[in-house]
């Protein structure tokens, strides 16, 4: 791996797991063992990491955005979506923890992720509305503007929760249980299905978490 990746992953994993507002460009170079002197070669300290990371969430993210055009005709399908887009952007999980603070320390970045958010926004109502096309739900317009209002906070705020609540809770068992959420409010517009596909996901959900 090249100098300037292995900054690069050093500092996701770095910032993920202890914060990115406490952390300097001394501190990763000390995780990589390489001088500062090496780092600033790559990067002009750790403002311009943290724009690089971005620059790899934000293309990756919609990659992930993309996947869902038309291709979500199932709630089997929506299922295995939510959990794609859940550990997308668990791997860069530090954007959501701080998010706040770190727009507003990174204004440039703030426009961006805005945008990012009205894509994601526009991704879900998508989803649904191929999923009423389909007959796999049952929703009128104005239901449907804010149920993905609904599955939108939970999307860009469940990591903002689980920081809030300390749960500790293992990574794949986070993620098990915000799609079992997220899945949770689709349930009642699926009329009688709903009940089947309801007990169904319970039982994967306790396999999964126990």
């Amino acid at each position: 791996m090249k100098t300037r990746d292995r900054i690069l992953e050093a500092s996701r994993l770095l910032f993920n797991e202890e914060g990115e507002a406490d952390q300097s460009a001394v501190d990763i170079a000390n995780v990589l063992n390489i001088s500062p002197g090496n780092l600033y070669y790559h990067f002009k300290g750790k403002d311009a990491i943290i724009r690089a990371l971005y620059d790899e969430f934000d293309a990756e993210m919609r990659i992930v955005l993309a996947g869902s055009r038309g291709r979500i005709r199932s709630i089997e399908d929506n299922w295995v979506y939510a959990y794609i887009l859940l550990e997308e952007t668990y791997d860069f999980r530090f954007f959501y923890r701080n998010l706040g603070p770190l727009l507003d320390r990174y204004p440039d970045l703030a426009g961006r992720f805005r945008r990012l958010v009205k894509d994601k926004r526009a991704a879900i109502r998508a989803i649904l509305t191929e999923l009423s096309a389909t007959g796999v739900i049952y929703l009128e317009d104005q239901l449907a503007d804010a149920l993905t209002d609904q599955l939108l906070k939970t999307v860009v705020f469940w990591l903002s929760l689980e920081q809030i609540e300390e749960s500790g809770l293992p990574p794949a068992h986070l993620i098990h249980k915000t799609v079992f959420q997220m899945m949770l409010l689709v349930v009642p517009y699926m009329g009688a299905e709903g009940e089947i596909v309801l007990r169904r996901m319970i039982k994967y959900y306790e396999r999964a978490v126990h």
